[in-house]
This record gives structure tokens, sequence and C-alpha cells, in this order.
């Protein structure tokens, strides 16, 4: 397993203060719902078997489900606590989503932060999170107020570190400027949609959501800012198709990731697996693992079968500039 030091940055931090976090990271929105809490169970044990050492959830997973309202942190919680292994494990989830039936509405007062915050310790029956993640932002509430909020939960232990995900780059950039002049914690990460297969928010059908483009791309590489990249994996655009043809895809990845530029990366991918002896899924996963921009890949494997293939990208290492010529030739 290939790992990322992301240093965390913030008062009195030094260079040493960082977290080794695999390249493989494993996603949990469907675990203790449609992922019932046994196969969960196996799947986490095989990825931290495996050498993975890091697993991400959200306060807000599959509360879109009925009785699903938690159960994602609650599954986790429950692994940690039956293998006793929370202090091998680098611990993510995510706060500050807007309801659900009001995107646009964001959430990022200290009140409901501190609430979502204290909710997820309790649901997860831990005494600290290691990466606390906004998971939206809301560009009407000033940076200073939010920064200074995550301060709070840093200094009285709760978080190790603080991230933002489907935060524009422009944001990102000022809340870190805001947090070296007023001596506060910064954002030592972000999270937002990015794969070998290019999409945007409107093709996902949500708006407040953040795809990799070129701005955001040229940012991350000259600011050699850390990526954890979600639908790594283009809802299975590139495993199923070379499996077994374009047509075969679902509904949302045909729609969101069957472009003729992603198309044409497909080919690309089936032409280097073959070359490489690499799986088409080990063959996209290494364009993130192996980027120019710093990232690791989010995966959310529902199946045993599905993991084992993408953690054969857990060790792939490919030359940035193959990375570059899957993407554009």
């Amino acid at each position: 397993m290939r790992y990322l030091d992301i240093r965390i940055p913030g008062p009195g931090r030094t260079a040493s203060d960082t977290l080794s976090v695999s390249k493989i990271v494993l996603g949990t929105d469907y675990f203790g719902t449609t992922v019932s809490e046994e196969d969960a169970f196996r799947l986490m044990d095989i990825y931290a078997d495996a050498g993975g050492n890091c697993i991400d959830t959200a306060r807000v997973y599959a509360s879109w489900m009925p009785g699903g309202e938690g159960a994602s942190e609650r599954t986790v919680g429950k692994w940690l606590k039956s293998r006793k292994n929370r202090d091998r494990i680098i611990l993510s989830t995510k706060g500050g989503h807007p309801e659900l039936d009001s995107m646009t509405r964001g959430r990022l007062s200290r009140k409901e932060l501190e609430g979502d915050l204290d909710e997820s310790l309790r649901t997860l029956g831990v005494d600290y999170i290691d990466i606390y993640w906004l998971h939206r932002d809301d560009t009407s509430r000033p940076v200073e107020d939010i920064m200074e909020t995550l301060h709070t939960f840093v200094a009285r232990g709760k978080v190790r570190a603080i991230g933002c995900s489907n935060w524009k780059s422009v944001r990102i950039e000022e809340a870190n400027r805001v947090a070296a002049d007023s001596g506060t914690e910064a954002f030592c990460a972000s999270q937002i949609q990015w794969s070998l297969a290019a999409s945007t928010p409107e093709l996902h059908g949500d708006t407040t959501l953040v795809c990799m483009d070129g701005t955001e791309y040229k940012w991350y590489m000259e600011n050699d800012f850390p990526v954890f990249a979600y639908s790594a994996q283009a809802k299975g655009f590139f495993s199923k198709a070379a499996a077994m043809g374009v047509e075969s895809l679902g509904g949302k990845a045909l729609a969101r990731f069957a472009s003729p530029e992603n198309i044409a990366r497909l080919e690309r991918v089936m032409e280097y697996a073959q070359r490489r002896g690499l799986s088409p899924t080990a063959v996209a996963l290494a364009y993130i693992t192996c980027n120019r921009v710093p990232a690791a890949a989010i995966v959310g494997c529902k199946k045993e079968e599905h993991l084992l293939d993408t953690l054969t990208a857990a060790d792939a290492d490919i030359p940035s500039a193959d990375a570059d010529w899957l993407y554009t030739g």
C-alpha cells in the first residue's frame, strides 16, 4: 500500500505534524443500509489487512434512506470498537451538509457545526476525529467565522486536522490565508469529485458539488495541495465498460461520464492495462494516486470482489507522464 503524507498546518505545528494516509481510502456511504453490517465489517477487515488505514464517512450518509440516518458512522464505530484498532485508523468524517430538502441553504454556523461534530463523535463512539471535513461551502458566510469555529474544535482536542469538501480553490486559498494571518488552524486537504473520466456538477444533478476541471487542477498542482478524490472510479465507468462495453453502463454512469473524451480515455486505459498487466480499475485509480497533484482515491466498494480488484491499485506506480497521457492522449 502506498501512502500520502499530509502536513497539518496551524499554530505551533512543525514539519513533523503529518498524517500518513493510504492512497486508497475506503468510503462507507451505504454501510449499515444496503451494505449490511456484516458485509461492511468484512470489507473493512479486507481493507485494513491490505494496509489501508483511512476510512471515510459523513454525518449525512444514508440520511436519504428510511432509517438510514447515522447508519454509516454507527457501523464504522462498531467495527472500530470490535477490532480495537482505533489507534491504527485515520478516521475521516464530514459535517455541515445542508438539509437534503434545502441544498442551497448553508449550515456552517458554529451551532450547526458543533452539533454535527458532537453527534458524529457520539455515533462513532470515539473521542476525536483525525480529519474533519466541511461537507459543503456557504459562500455567504465569511471564512473568518468558519475558520475560527474549526480552530476551536482542534483546540478542544475533538479534531486533529481540518479539511473541506466541495469547496472551490479560490475559497480554500482565502480560508488558509485568513488562518495564517490570524494564527488559527488551516485546511490540510480537499475532497472534490475527480476521476480520469471528467464530469461536471450539472451532470451529477447537484450544483453544490465541485468537480475537478482545468482551473481547479492548475491551482492544486501549483500549490501542491492534497486531494481526496471521491467518485474516483466514475461509478464503475472504466471497469464495466472495459469488460462489457459502454452500452452496459448504468444510467448515472452513462449520463455523467460517457462523453466522447472519456470514451477515448477508456480506450487508452484498456491499452495501458494490457501493456502493464494491470486491471482497468487499477489503471484508472493510478491516474489519481500517481498524479502530479498529491492525491488519494476514495473508493466506495460494496462487494468483496470489487474491493479486491480495487486494491490491486494500492501498489500500482505509474510515471506521472503516463498519467498525463491517460488523460490527454
